[in-house]
């Protein structure tokens, strides 16, 4: 048999395999389909999509509940809780937090140029809501609450000891935006309890419970993250 009629076997053979796997293979649009059937429940009552509008008004949700970490100009740690808050840039990473000049974190923040990102989880929404409603201008935040400032290795801004996860930060840039004056981070350093990681390296979502808010309460990410979880099947690849 010559070369040419064995090629011609061997591909036909794998053409006649490609069929057979086609033929109970499940394509990534009909998998993703199949998601919808199983899991989707749409009303089709069309006062349900009856729309009202509100105007300017931010309806946004979940938003993030960030404590940020700076020093005032006499080198006295503050704290505040903030919203306005977001991932900027992937290479380099850089996030972005939006302040009012009437708070006293944005002074702290010009004056140095640097600032933390404390981020809590559930246990610590006590005190993510005390950094929220008082000012750095009437206490110190620190010495109210009792939270352990730690100063930064590679910023001029202090962290919090007893949250689970910071990011160390200095400014590259602001945009005054109107109302806020929105501060760009770049990402020096990321800490993170070691209790939270798994073998991987990776952080473990069923031992960090985030906080997230909306409308001026907390609430806790985890319950949440795990009610999806049970209704939406993964899909596999």
């Amino acid at each position: 048999m010559n070369k040419s009629k064995i090629l011609n076997i061997i591909m036909a053979i794998i053409i006649l395999v490609l069929l057979l796997a086609g033929r109970d293979s499940v394509t990534p649009a009909a998998r993703i389909k199949s998601l919808f059937k199983k899991t989707t429940h749409v009303n089709t009552s069309e006062k349900v999509y009856t729309k009202r509008s509100l105007g300017e008004k931010n309806l946004v949700f979940p938003e993030p509940a960030m404590v940020i970490g700076s020093y005032d100009k006499d080198g006295v740690p503050n704290i505040m809780t903030a919203a306005w808050f977001g991932v900027a840039n992937s290479k380099p990473l850089k996030v972005s937090v939006s302040l009012r000049p009437a708070t006293y974190s944005y002074h702290c923040i010009m004056a140095n140029m640097a600032f933390t990102v404390n981020v809590p989880d559930a246990s610590l929404i006590s005190y993510v809501t005390f950094a929220g409603k008082y000012s750095g201008k009437d206490m110190n935040k620190f010495e109210e609450t009792g939270l352990t400032p730690v100063k930064s290795e590679y910023v001029n801004a202090p962290y919090i000891k007893e949250f689970p996860i910071v990011l160390e930060c200095k400014v590259t840039e602001y945009h005054d935006l109107g109302s806020h004056r929105q501060f760009i981070g770049q990402v020096i350093d990321a800490k993170i309890d070691d209790r939270l990681l798994n073998e991987d390296g990776e952080v473990d979502m069923d031992l960090f419970n985030p906080i997230i808010y909306g409308q001026g309460k907390y609430y806790s990410g985890l319950d949440l993250i795990q009610n999806i979880n049970e209704i939406v099947p993964k899909v596999k690849n």
